[in-house]
């Protein structure tokens, strides 16, 4: 047994003190810091080498990357499927219309499975429900990769996405368990900008796949394959990185593959993990804190077109030009999603720097304490591009303009979610340090519920109004989001500190 001291957050009534400069000497006295030499280590680590806050870099990395090729999996088995419809619709003597009701239904298990998953973070542990999900995850996909028939492959692509969306969530219990309060922006950015390229790479390469060899089953084995190389990681590296630090002993750690498997967490789960009532009652409990709902709107509100413009500009791209589309071939549409994946590179590259510049900012500007409502600062300079970039894809479309307008306004679109999707998930995080599941698997729903609703009326809405109208009214919901985005910044320190932070 190695003796743990529980970590605690340094604060007072104006916030959390992450820097002793211009700090009061008695509230940051003996305090831990960063290589710096000024940053203050929150939480305050313990000094038991097991610790997950304490763990080289090169262990804390490469599990981020792990569940961030999990979280990856998810919705790139999701995107790869749309490139197939029309190949499976000529096979099972289908339209592509009825064919894509299993893409649908994979993505509505994706905003459930996110929430699924959640408490047995809580009663059973990290590091099994990231493997077991990924192992079934993979044999669900190599069941649509040989089935034969519709029905079949119809409830394997809901349980591919309920079981690969798990780490789509819990990957953020992942990061605040092994990373500082300093370093979270950073890392959910790393984390972020893998899982949400992945749309957009499923069709980028199921295109690919499709032109070149007229088989749809390829691009599941390829989806296979990813599942596949994670499980070899997950094996080799991941490890279980709850530690309950208010507990004045840890037990004994044992083998690093029984907590892969969850046999440790079984072993030793009396006082060292919840109870599966107390775990699921957090859910509620989370939803229920007075600002979670505004911040799903917001989030909501902002990101759901981004679902549209990918249903949309794909299917015009290869709708023949006598039928008023730019009959681009599936291979050139495969390159067309390049400009998507490069707008979240950069937006990870952009948001990597300017999320701590923002924080670092406030810190030096207020005596060493921060406010989580700093986050929300980069929202306001994701609108900038996220609303020009809906309009110019308007206007392109409803004026059949040249395709680099629309792959302009695409990008321009992207890069703002990209942004804006950082900077909600780590305000959460700040705000609800003991919830980092609950608020991940929320935002998920959220993101996935509305992004998901769009692809039912895009098109039609497009081809009654005009583009120009429908995707200028989409344009001012992102700007009536500001709204939303301004009471949250506005009032949100006073509805936290009414709703309290989730008990442990």
């Amino acid at each position: 047994m190695a003796a743990a001291t529980q970590a605690r957050h340094v604060e007072n009534v104006d916030g959390l003190i992450l820097d002793v400069e211009n700090a009061e000497k008695s509230q940051v006295a003996g305090l831990k810091l960063a290589a710096d030499g000024h940053t203050v280590l929150q939480p305050q680590p313990s000094d038991d080498p097991n610790d997950p806050l304490n763990w080289t870099p090169f262990k804390k990395h490469i599990i981020l990357f792990i569940v961030a090729l999990s979280a990856f999996a998810g919705d790139f088995g999701s995107g790869a499927g749309i490139p197939c419809i029309v190949l499976q619709g000529i096979e099972w003597g289908m339209t592509p219309d009825k064919v894509n009701y299993a893409g649908n239904l994979n993505v509505i298990f994706l905003g459930i499975g996110g929430l699924w998953w959640i408490p047995f973070v809580y009663f059973w542990g990290r590091a099994p429900v990231l493997f077991w999900t990924t192992l079934a995850g993979a044999l669900f996909t190599l069941g649509c990769a040989v089935t034969t028939n519709f029905t079949t492959f119809y409830a394997l692509r809901a349980m591919m996405g309920f079981t690969l969306t798990a780490c789509q969530t819990i990957g953020l219990s992942f990061i605040k368990d092994m990373f500082f309060f300093h370093e979270h922006a950073r890392k959910i950015g790393l984390w972020a900008a893998l899982f949400l390229a992945a749309p957009y790479c499923g069709p980028l390469l199921g295109n690919f796949i499709i032109a070149e060899t007229g088989e749809w089953r390829y691009v599941f084995w390829l989806v296979f394959g990813v599942c596949c190389i994670d499980l070899v990681l997950i094996l080799m590296f991941a490890d279980e990185t709850w530690y309950n630090r208010t507990i004045p002993a840890q037990p004994a750690r044992g083998s690093r593959i029984m907590r892969v498997l969850g046999v440790w967490q079984i072993q030793n789960h009396d006082g060292n993990f919840m109870t599966v009532s107390r775990s699921v009652g957090r859910l509620t409990e989370t939803l229920m804190k007075p600002i979670v709902l505004p911040t799903m709107l917001y989030y909501a509100m902002s990101f759901m077109w981004s679902v549209g413009i990918n249903i949309t500009t794909s299917i015009l791209f290869e709708t023949p030009q006598e039928l008023g589309g730019y009959g681009f071939s599936s291979k050139a549409v495969g390159f067309l999603y390049f400009t998507p994946i490069v707008a979240v590179v950069i937006g990870e590259m952009f948001g990597h720097y300017f999320n701590d510049f923002m924080a670092n900012r406030y810190i030096a500007t207020h005596q060493g304490r921060f406010e989580p409502e700093v986050r929300l600062w980069t929202c306001y300079i994701a609108l900038i591009p996220m609303i020009p970039g809906l309009v110019l894809v308007g206007q392109g479309l409803h004026h059949h303009l040249h395709w680099a307008v629309l792959v302009v306004g695409w990008g321009v679109y992207v890069f703002g979610v990209m942004t804006a999707s950082v900077a909600v998930t780590t305000y959460l995080l700040d705000s609800f340090q003991t919830a980092s599941g609950e608020v991940a698997g929320y935002l998920n729903f959220a993101r996935v519920v509305a992004g998901f609703s769009v692809g039912y009326f895009q098109m039609p809405w497009g081809l009654k109004v005009g583009y120009d109208k429908s995707f200028g009214t989409q344009a001012a919901i992102v700007g009536a989001a500001l709204i939303v985005l301004f009471l949250i910044q506005r009032y949100g320190k006073r509805l936290r500190d009414k709703g309290g932070p989730v008990k442990f």
